[in-house]
């Protein structure tokens, strides 16, 4: 049911009524007949918003609305309108991955982390984990307050890590600290409090597939690191074998040959309990021929290049993966296997802002929670940056292979049906899906499409700018409060942090930054930048 609104006289009293009106749907008023009160501002909002058809929400998102006015039949938009809808956007994102408060105002640096790690975790109610020296700190993400300080002892390691902006939606519930020399380690679990739920001691090992077993670690120390839920993720079998970069005449299956002969061992992922090193689940990575293309290179300049086939560990709230080249193995927090056998095109693992995971690639492939597969869709699925409608269609880019003027970014219905495809150029990624407009970034464009048809609405080519030194600008975070999208724009020296309105692509406010923004985000619904120090917006 679209929302309706209601003014004290002489107003008139209207409705927003879209072309696929709901009339079964029920709605309240103010107070009911027996004048009890009403729900809140924040059920309602999500009530009405529910109930709207995807072409409702776009009506309302985008400000539109028609009041009639006597018998004359004018056509106004009142302010007063305005700030209804905007208000009902507000509630209807609030608690969504990258929502934050009123955006209308430029916002200030209100605190600082002090030097450390930065960011290792997050937690319930936007707290933000971090190390100095032998402590584990606690940081409310509103104010920078310190909550709560745990030593935990030497060189701690602490997570599971966010490395998606989606993910700070999804707090730890504890956090997982390695702590000690490389061959004296020690695991512990912090509840969101900072009590120690318990430790365990651990044998040799390595923090990062990249770490030289020295110290203490001999050559075959496994890797492990701080996992979701309570685990440890160990890699087993990183043997830092490698062969010459295969020429164009140089067969990978004869270059695979030649790093097995080198050394090469499988390697292995292994989710266990922290606490009590109960295997979780488990999956051995075997490298294929086909998986070398993606692999990167080293080189002297003297010898020929190396390939470089050193692992790669993610360890996040959403999932667990190991990674080489182009192929990769992927566990849930649980243990689950996501998936195993991942295409050699590229494909990776993400999390969706609505739960679930996509294995993004020429076809990509949509995982509940729980590993069943959801959906197969044709194309490269892209989640927003920022989605006020996670549920809804399916956003991909297709037209691979028929180079960039045949790229198009395609809507695409949960049950496979195309809704809208529009023509992308250089196409750089979905920054947002909100009011009613996908908001992308197309090389030095930003493009504003409307969500129910594809249809350009707005274009800026100046917000990405090559500064001075001739240097590329490009996003790299974003956060919405339903209306507006503040953007951190960097590049060269400095950044920018813009918002502009979804709507129309018209600039809100401006203001530069220093130093080289890593990300912006919301946590616990505060907007936060990383820029070599950790900084809270207001």
């Amino acid at each position: 049911m679209p929302p309706r609104f209601r003014r004290p006289e002489p107003m008139a009293t209207f409705e927003l009524v879209p072309d696929d009106e709901r009339d079964d749907a029920p709605w309240s008023a103010d107070r009911d007949e027996a004048g009890a009160d009403r729900p809140t501002l924040r059920s309602r909002a999500v009530q009405r918003w529910g109930g709207l058809s995807r072409k409702g929400r776009a009506v309302v998102a985008a400000g539109t609305a028609v009041v009639v006015l006597g018998a004359a039949a004018a056509v106004a938009a009142p302010p007063l309108l305005d700030a209804r809808g905007e208000r009902l956007r507000a509630e209807a994102v609030r608690g969504l991955p990258g929502a934050v408060g009123n955006l209308s105002e430029p916002l200030t640096e209100t605190w600082e982390l002090p030097a450390g790690d930065g960011v290792v975790a997050t937690f319930p109610g936007g707290l933000l984990l971090t190390t100095e020296g032998t402590d584990a700190v606690a940081v409310d993400a509103a104010d920078g307050g310190e909550v709560w300080r745990r030593d935990l002892g030497p060189f701690p390691t602490c997570g599971p890590q966010t490395f998606f902006p989606h993910e700070q939606l999804r707090p730890a519930d504890v956090a997982v600290c390695l702590t000690g020399e490389a061959d004296d380690r020690t695991v512990a679990v912090l509840d969101a409090d900072g009590a120690v739920v318990g430790e365990r001691p651990m044998p040799a090992a390595r923090n990062d597939p990249f770490d030289e077993p020295t110290d203490g670690a001999d050559a075959d120390a496994p890797v492990v690191v701080p996992a979701a839920a309570g685990a440890i993720a160990v890699v087993e079998g990183v043997t830092g074998a490698t062969a010459a970069w295969p020429g164009d005449d140089v067969p990978a299956a004869d270059t695979l040959r030649a790093l097995r002969a080198d050394g090469w061992v499988d390697p292995t992922l292994r989710l266990e309990d922290a606490l009590t090193g109960e295997v979780r689940g488990e999956a051995t990575l075997p490298l294929r021929a086909e998986d070398l293309q993606d692999c990167g290179y080293m080189e002297d300049g003297v010898g020929e290049p190396t390939l470089m086939t050193t692992p790669s560990v993610y360890a996040s709230p959403s999932f667990t993966a190991l990674s080489v080249c182009s192929a990769s193995a992927v566990l849930a927090p649980d243990g689950t296997s996501l998936h195993l056998d991942l295409d050699a095109d590229g494909a990776w693992p993400q999390p969706l802002p609505g739960g679930g995971v996509v294995v993004a690639g020429e076809t990509s492939t949509v995982l509940d929670d729980d590993g069943s597969v959801v959906a197969t869709v044709p194309g490269w699925l892209i989640p927003p940056t920022v989605d006020d409608d996670p549920h809804g269609t399916y956003l991909v880019l297709t037209g691979f292979g028929e180079g960039e003027q045949g790229l198009r970014l395609t809507s695409v219905e949960r049950d496979g049906d195309e809704e809208w495809s529009a023509a992308t150029g250089e196409f750089s990624g979905v920054l947002a899906r909100v009011a009613g407009t996908v908001v992308v970034q197309d090389d030095t464009r930003l493009v504003g499409l409307d969500a129910a048809t594809g249809e350009e609405r707005w274009v800026r080519d100046d917000v990405l700018d090559r500064s001075a030194d001739g240097s590329d600008a490009w996003v790299a975070g974003a956060v919405t409060d339903g209306t507006r999208l503040l953007l951190g724009v960097t590049g060269g020296e400095g950044y920018r942090l813009i918002a502009v309105d979804a709507r129309d692509g018209a600039t809100t406010w401006e203001r530069p930054g220093e130093g080289y923004l890593e990300g912006l985000e919301s946590v616990g619904g505060h907007p936060v930048t990383f820029s070599g120090t950790v900084q809270g917006l207001g």
